[in-house]
């Protein structure tokens, strides 16, 4: 499901516990209508993309290695997408 808690721009670092109502984290989308906002993870948007290498923050490596993976599907879905 298209929900934020398996968006590769919902932060797993910056997050917060709003007791019995969840987990709330930080959009780090930069076109997601919840941009710089903290979300539940029930919510979606437009901007959803799916986690399959992690979170673009995700520790220990601070999002690095992810980044790059999401670069190169990016890199590569483009290239598809041109031929």
């Amino acid at each position: 499901m298209k929900m934020c808690d398996n968006c590769r721009f919902w932060s797993q670092m910056i997050a917060q516990s709003i007791g019995l109502l969840g987990v709330e984290a930080l959009c780090l989308s930069s076109v997601s209508p919840h941009s710089r906002k903290f979300t539940k993870a029930h919510k979606s948007c437009p901007a959803w993309r799916e986690n399959t290498h992690g979170a673009v923050d995700e520790p220990p490596d601070y999002g690095e290695m992810a980044r790059a993976l999401y670069d190169t599907e990016e890199n590569t879905e483009q290239k598809v997408n041109d031929d």
